[in-house]
């Protein structure tokens, strides 16, 4: 089961999509995604990475029936569509399919595990929507 949350009100949110892709990459594990502002990703990350800025997704791996919790926020979409531009949908479908990745221990700190991730991210985000512009 993918539970959704939206605590935003500028982004439409494809729950469809959102659950589809969700549901491709982990099956029938479940998993709880939140889509939020960039001032409650910040003090998200603030207190729980102490990172004092807004970013793009948080993952929580959780050792419950949930493989996780992701946290995104759409306004962090929003910007980062618009200066590829790319549709903001593409841009949170995104986010979900790089958080889910982290929660099965797939890493982007070193350039190599990177390029693994981001195939399979971009392969993955591709079964869902048609990918504009693949990031740099």
């Amino acid at each position: 089961m993918i539970h959704l949350t939206n605590e935003q009100t500028r982004v439409p949110i494809p729950a469809a999509k959102v659950r589809r892709l969700a549901t491709q990459i982990l099956g029938k594990r479940h998993l709880s995604i939140a889509f939020v502002t960039n001032a409650a990703i910040r003090k998200i990350n603030r207190r729980f990475l102490q990172h004092d800025f807004a970013t793009d997704v948080i993952s929580f791996p959780l050792d419950s029936d949930l493989v996780g919790e992701l946290v995104i926020s759409a306004d962090y979409a929003v910007g980062e569509a618009r200066s590829r531009r790319i549709p903001v949908e593409e841009e949170l479908l995104r986010y979900v399919a790089h958080g889910i990745l982290h929660l099965l221990g797939y890493d982007d700190h070193r350039p190599a595990d990177k390029a693994k991730m981001w195939k399979r991210q971009e392969r993955e985000l591709a079964k869902v929507v048609r990918v504009a512009r693949p990031p740099r």
